[in-house]
């Protein structure tokens, strides 16, 4: 009697795992991920005006479009957290013709960008700041974050 139940305890816990493992191996590419690396650079563009240029190398290895619902630039110093809004997509494109010795500049990264699933690319934020260069020069770090339109939010931070 204990014998079978051994034997039928084991067959059961093997079904359990083969079935938890086929729905993992299904499910692989159904998480919203965006792992990817960072870059800044600061441009001062006027005595008490400054522009974060952040570049980002991501990768979207899930089955799914990500689709870019909000992306902001965090500004961390001694005094806090200071979020700042992006420069849009066509006046990304015009900042980065009025810039070239800022560059180099990839793709811009803007609100309702799509990122196509299984590919990685690299993008550059802009963000202006009514503040010096030398302020953000003097920061702890930047956070990128980007948030996803069913409300995840992924933040890029520098090391």
């Amino acid at each position: 009697m204990k014998e079978n139940f051994g034997k039928a305890f084991g067959i059961g816990l093997a079904a359990v795992a083969v079935v938890v493992g086929a729905v993992l191996f299904l499910q692989r590419g159904a998480h919203v991920e965006l792992p990817g690396t960072m870059r800044v650079r600061t441009v001062g563009t006027g005595e008490h005006e400054s522009l974060v240029l952040a570049d980002l190398h991501l990768t979207n290895p899930s089955d799914y479009t990500f689709e870019i619902k909000n992306v902001t630039v965090i500004l961390e110093n001694k005094d806090g957290q200071f979020p700042h809004e992006i420069v849009s997509k066509s006046d990304a494109q015009r900042l980065f013709d009025s810039l070239p010795d800022a560059g180099p500049f990839h793709a811009p990264l803007y609100t309702k960008a799509t990122i196509p699933p299984h590919t990685t690319g690299d993008y550059t934020v802009a963000a202006p700041f009514s503040a010096p260069e030398r302020i953000l020069k003097d920061r702890k770090r930047f956070i990128v974050r980007i948030e996803e339109t069913n409300g995840t939010a992924i933040d890029f931070s520098e090391k």
